[in-house]
């Protein structure tokens, strides 16, 4: 299973992590949720379904952010004070729906991405405050310029190993509270390919995914890696 596969990972490197968790499959898979709150990891909220946000009327979205938190709260007994929107959803017509997030109980997002076509460049890079006690921690590209590269995902699949390395170590002496994402999926290169996904959502979900998880885990190998809450509390 992916799921213990990261788990392992995050074992082997020392790592405490977040887990963003959709609250359905929390719901059908509970004692896993509280295995990894267990494990010392903080979880977090991805949504209460995987649809996105701005598919969505505020009021519904709302409704589903609230119950997604009670839920996974219920199932972990741990406080859940981070989002993050299924396909970094909060763009379009939901880029400002962030701000009903603080009255729902959270203290961070991490749903607006400083890159084109699922954000928007002009984002700030690094962590910063929206409003009072919420912050934004948005995750890391690669380059400031017009072109530039998610630093998670397919990026650090099919980059050169000392490039993305080099480019960790950065923000490591930065300290720089950027989340480093996986998706456990990505763990299994062996997965059934999906029909009907168009030729982008293709490469996004294949490319580079056989041996990944050694190349991942030589990537990180010596960095200290904590949750976002960790960091938060830190600042």
């Amino acid at each position: 299973m992916a799921t213990e596969r990261a788990l392992a990972l995050c074992a082997d490197l020392g790592a405490t992590a977040t887990w963003f968790c959709l609250g359905d499959q929390a719901r059908r898979h509970p004692e896993l949720l509280r295995r990894i709150a267990a494990g010392g990891h903080a979880i977090a909220l991805h949504g209460l379904t995987h649809r996105r946000a701005f598919e969505m009327d505020r009021a519904a979205w709302r409704d589903s952010v609230r119950d997604g938190k009670a839920l996974l709260e219920d199932l972990s007994g741990q406080a859940v004070v981070g989002h993050r929107a299924p396909e970094w959803s909060l763009r379009g017509p939901a880029a400002d729906w962030w701000r009903d997030l603080p009255e729902l109980g959270f203290r961070y997002d991490s749903s607006r991405v400083p890159l084109a076509v699922i954000g928007d460049p002009g984002f700030p890079r690094r962590p910063h405050l929206l409003t009072e006690g919420l912050w934004e921690l948005p995750p890391p590209v690669l380059w400031s310029g017009p072109v530039r590269m998610p630093l998670w995902g397919w990026g650090p699949r099919v980059l050169p190993f000392s490039l993305v390395r080099r480019a960790l170590e950065s923000l490591a002496q930065e300290d720089a509270g950027t989340p480093l994402v996986l998706h456990p999926w990505e763990l299994d290169a062996d997965q059934p390919r999906l029909p009907g996904l168009s030729l982008g959502h293709r490469f996004t979900h294949s490319a580079g995914l056989r041996g990944y998880g050694g190349r991942l885990r030589n990537l990180l190998e010596g960095f200290r890696l904590t949750s976002l809450e960790a960091w938060l509390a830190s600042r």
